[in-house]
């Protein structure tokens, strides 16, 4: 192909064309820069409702921690006799005393004397606990949140029943001050903070200790109606000045699911860390913008210079263009040759010729084996001259591949392979890995290692998370010839080109390990 200039274009036409293309340019930088940012927005409130719905799952679940109590006391009564019950509910309830969040522990068998295990055994104490039984002891399970001078407790009660009908009911307090320094251990990296209160509006939990026990409505900018929510959405969401932080939040408000309870968590965020990743892309949009423009006048500068040049310097211009044309068509010649020789390694003749002389051999002893190895033969060389465009197949597609792959070869060498496949990750299954990327590592470790009925090749084919894992054991052949490697450098070349680093393979401990990352 050869380029001949005949004319140019006028210097007003082209002036008029390099404005559109500067103003175009522009308006399509612009309208991205756009689009970036309202997507980075919607995924901040995205990641911002999932770390919301993260924290109060934690706060639940360590709130229903407590209640796990009931479960070892059941299984105490059914394992105890008459004779040691009471025994038996002393060693518990000292190991439940001596946590630090269980500030008072008693229990009562049918209606004789209450048992305490706490330190505070003073005479305010069992009085409470007595008038606490008489007036709950009907009730199977009971919780409530009381306040003592200074200290707040969140008190735990149920009732249970022993086979031979005697009546245990069991009791314990929660200091929730107590509760907030634990709190503060957990979910440390979290960038929010959570409160808890109930349907009165009594603080319950809060990371400042001076907050619990006062009342949500009146120190915060919370009201009742936050926690009445509208259909198919169970949480409420506002715009807010925080009584913590002292600067501008996002709060989100949920019913704490634990059980027995009518509380509220509030989870808050910042809203300075909430859009600061929206702001550094609109920073770095503008800048983009700006410097954009600059390069396109200073493009369009130098360009109309460039075509206010001679003659000549164009006829060596259409010189250089058909020169480049030229290696162009060289280089897609080189390209087809090794689609060429990609196709023949993979249409193996070598192969075809051994699975027909197995077929061969299994039409005169095993009919049955036969039409199976027929059938999977193939299926094969279907999957073989029907490569995908990508190069790229799901990791399904390539096991059901393998299996009619290593059918055959188990069919011919019997004893002398051995092949598995382990998923611990069925989930993955739709991701994907290069076109044919099992069969060159299956192919290879076959070709470069002896096997035989004594010693056979041990093939191992792991799916894992975010990879595969193909290992062989090493018997290698002496005296190989000169390895091409065409295999690997197949598959390097395809994970190159989807920015995968982590393809490697290497020699240990007599192993051979080929690790294929998965593509999503």
């Amino acid at each position: 192909m050869n380029f001949k200039l005949k004319n140019s274009l006028s210097g007003r036409n082209f002036f008029i064309l390099g404005i559109v293309f500067v103003v175009v340019t522009l308006l399509s930088i612009y309208i991205l820069s756009s689009l970036i940012t309202q997507i980075s927005e919607k995924s901040n409130s995205t990641n911002a409702l999932r770390s919301f719905i993260k924290k109060q799952e934690v706060l639940a679940l360590e709130f229903s921690r407590f209640l796990e109590i009931e479960k070892e006391i059941k299984q105490i009564i059914k394992i105890s006799t008459p004779n040691n019950l009471s025994n038996n509910l002393n060693v518990l309830s000292t190991i439940h005393a001596n946590q630090n969040l269980v500030k008072n522990n008693w229990f009562q068998i049918n209606n004789g004397k209450i048992e305490f295990r706490t330190s505070n055994k003073n005479a305010d104490l069992r009085t409470d606990i007595s008038d606490f039984i008489a007036k709950n002891g009907d009730k199977d399970k009971f919780n409530c949140i009381l306040k003592d001078g200074q200290n707040i407790f969140w008190r735990i009660y149920f009732k249970a029943n022993a086979a031979n009908g005697e009546v245990v009911r069991y009791g314990y307090d929660i200091d929730l001050k107590a509760l907030r320094f634990y709190f503060s251990t957990v979910d440390q990296l979290a960038e929010n903070y959570a409160f808890v209160f109930d349907k009165e509006g009594t603080i319950l939990y809060h990371p400042e200790i001076k907050f619990i026990k006062q009342n949500v409505f009146k120190i915060t900018d919370v009201i009742p109606s936050d926690t009445i929510f509208v259909p198919k959405i169970d949480f409420t969401k506002k715009i807010g000045l925080s009584e913590y932080l002292k600067l501008d939040i996002v709060r989100y408000t949920k019913r704490l699911n634990v059980a027995g309870t009518n509380w509220y968590v509030c989870v808050n965020f910042p809203e300075n860390i909430a859009n600061e990743d929206v702001d550094a892309i609109k920073k770095y949009a503008s800048l983009i913008y700006f410097i954009t423009t600059a390069i396109l006048l200073i493009f369009f500068y130098l360009f109309a210079l460039f075509t206010r040049k001679s003659f000549q310097e164009k006829e060596d211009l259409a010189k250089e263009k058909n020169k480049l044309s030229l290696e162009n068509e060289k280089i897609k010649k080189e390209k087809a040759l090794i689609q060429l020789h990609q196709l023949k390694e993979q249409i193996n003749p070598h192969f075809l010729f051994n699975s027909l002389n197995s077929l061969y051999m299994l039409i005169e002893s095993n009919t049955g084996v036969a039409r199976k190895f027929t059938l999977n033969l193939s299926k094969i060389y279907r999957y073989l001259i029907n490569p995908p465009e990508q190069n790229i197949v799901t990791l399904k597609e390539e096991l059901l591949f393998i299996e009619k792959y290593i059918f055959l070869q188990q069919t011919r060498y019997k004893d002398e392979f051995n092949f598995t496949i382990t998923i611990e990750d069925n989930s993955v299954l739709s991701k994907k890995v290069p076109y044919l990327a099992f069969q060159i590592a299956i192919e290879n470790a076959i070709k470069h290692n002896i096997a035989s009925d004594e010693n056979p090749l041990n093939i191992t084919i792991t799916i894992q998370e975010n990879k595969v894992v193909i290992t062989n054991n090493l018997n290698e052949k002496q005296n190989f010839g000169k390895e091409s490697k065409f295999g690997h450098k197949y598959l390097q070349s395809i994970y190159n080109y989807y920015s995968k680093t982590d393809f490697e393979t290497f020699k240990r401990d007599g192993f051979f390990v080929c690790i294929l990352p998965l593509i999503e």
